[in-house]
This record gives C-alpha cells, structure tokens and sequence, in this order.
C-alpha cells in the first residue's frame, strides 16, 4: 500500500472558492527539490527536526483557487514530521523541515506528483500545481505528545471502569461480563439464542450512563427526547449477526438474546467506540443500549457455510 500523509488532508472537500495568485515563477526551488515561497521567516525560531509535531494553521489551493483553509481558526497539532511518511522528494516533510517556528511559507507540489502517489487530489485536477500555506506557531515532540495521549488514555480508561462499577452497583447487576458485555434480561424469550448468520430485527434505544439518549428505533422515544427526524424511518434495526457492521458489544449482545427477549447491556468503550469521538459520545464512553428483538430468521454462520461449500464440492 502506498504511503500517504497529511497531503490527503480534506483534499477531497471544496470548503471556499478564494482566489489568490500563485505565480510559480516566484518561487525557489531548494537543492532538496522542494519547491517554495517565504511569507514570513523567523530565523531565530527553533527549526523544525525528525520526530517534531507541527502546531500551526495550513491552507490548501489547487492552482489560485482556495480549496481548504485552517487560517481562522486557533491554531492546532497538524503534521507529524516523519520520514516514513514522506511519500516523494521534495513533499511536505523536505519543506517542513527547512522551517522554523514563526515562519509563514507556501510550498508548490506538482499536481502530476501528487497524481501518481495517490495523495488524495482528483486525476481530473487542471492546475499544474497544488499549493500548501503552512504558518508554524510551535512544535511538540511526537513522543512527548504520544506519551501525554496514553498517559490521558489511562486517565479516563479508570475514569470509565470506576463509572461502569458504580452503575452496576447501584443497579445492582452482575458484574461478570460475557463476551465483554454486562447484560440484565428484562424478558428472555423464546427459541434458541441467536447466533452468527442469524438475520435479526431488534428496536434499540441507546443511551450514556447518564441518561443522554443519542439514537433509538422508536418514534415515541424519540420524539420525548427532542431527536426526532422526520425523514427517518422508525422501525427495527435489520442486520446478520456476524457481518461485523455494528459495534462488537451490541453483537455479542444479542448472541446472549432470543426472539421476543428484551435486555439491557451495558458496553464498555473497547467494544464500542473506544477513543473515537462520536460527538456526543465522547472517547471511553461506556453504552447503555436497551434492546428487544423482534424477530429472528435462523441463517448459517460463515464456519458452516465453508464446511458445506467444501462437503458439496467433494460430491462433485
């Protein structure tokens, strides 16, 4: 797979149509075959090393057109400078190393090079060039950052199992979890449990251990939470158990369930959405999903599936 970097970054959005000229003729070409124009230089500022996390603020043109801009708002972490990453001489990384913290410059990268490593501009892209502003307000060492991230990572990962205790306590569940998940049967249902390759329809409503309702199937729960979408349609989830298109826990979830049963389980993050922010899921956010199966259409998981392709081409 071929490397990409920042240069991907929401190339794919047009957010302005700003115009501003990019005369390529002023602009220098280093012995690095980085190709630039300075704004704003502060020799005296630290200058820009392997493994240094650019903080600071970019804008993205194709050609003289505005396609991308991070100028108006505060500035934030935006490039790890890594070798690795670096996708063809003479790309972002050559030109963030010549930088240095307080410096403006304008790197021009040939369109038919970022074409041909895949950096994320359209094939279709007429102007010759694709220009990069890059203002550097301050740089962080990468593994100081990454050591701050697992250290806040850890914080709110006790942060989580302590809440997820509490609320077992207080509701007074098992605290033993089956497959990751802590489940309380309201109604069991009947027939066997559901199992992968099983069709299932379930309405689900799903909430914060708080009490914050953030989807549901239900148009009553809905519309009591203020969330309701008129376009949308309020009726049972569908989905094959084991197809691995939900979350892990609301799976493992409902192979503990049979039709017509009706539970609560409680997910933590890491069957969940882990340290994604969701919105209003926040990272390490323990799920409460209260679900009811509707109806269940018995299927064969993808392990007999294999076992009877292979059963009937020996017959054959």
């Amino acid at each position: 797979m071929k490397r990409k970097i920042i240069l991907t970054l929401m190339l794919s959005v047009v957010f302005v149509t700003n115009a501003q000229r990019h005369d390529i003729k002023s602009f220098t070409k280093a012995d690095n075959g980085v190709t630039y124009q300075i704004q704003k230089i502060n020799p005296e500022g630290q200058r820009i090393q392997e493994g240094d996390l650019v903080i600071g603020k970019f804008a993205i043109y194709y050609g003289d057109s505005l396609v991308y801009s991070k100028f108006n708002r505060p500035s934030e972490p935006v490039f790890p400078v890594l070798a690795r990453n670096q996708v063809f001489k003479g790309d972002l990384i050559d030109g963030l190393k010549m930088m240095h913290v307080g410096d403006v410059t304008t790197f021009a990268f040939p369109t038919d090079s970022m074409t041909k490593y895949n950096t994320g501009v359209p094939k279709t892209l007429k102007a010759d060039y694709v220009f990069y502003q890059v203002e550097v307000d301050s740089v962080a060492s990468l593994a100081e950052v990454e050591g701050k991230e697992r250290a806040m990572s850890d914080s709110l990962l006790k942060v989580e199992y302590e809440s997820i205790m509490d609320y077992l306590a207080k509701e007074n569940w098992d605290k033993t979890p089956i497959d990751g998940v802590f489940i309380k049967h309201l109604k069991k249902g009947t027939g066997a449990n559901i199992k992968n390759g099983d069709k299932v329809k379930m309405h689900y409503v799903g909430q914060l251990l708080n009490g914050t309702v953030f989807d549901c199937s239900l148009e009553d729960v809905a519309k009591a939470n203020n969330m309701y979408v008129e376009q949308r349609k309020y009726e049972p989830l569908e989905f094959t158990v084991g197809e691995g298109r939900l979350i892990r826990g609301f799976e493992a979830a409902a192979k503990q369930m049979k039709k017509g049963g009706k539970a609560i389980v409680l997910i933590p993050s890491e069957s969940a959405y882990g340290a994604r922010d969701m919105g209003v899921i926040k990272p390490f956010s323990p799920l409460l999903f209260t679900l009811e199966v509707v109806d269940v259409t018995k299927g064969q998981s993808a392990t007999n599936k294999t076992a009877n392709k292979n059963k009937s081409n020996k017959t054959k």
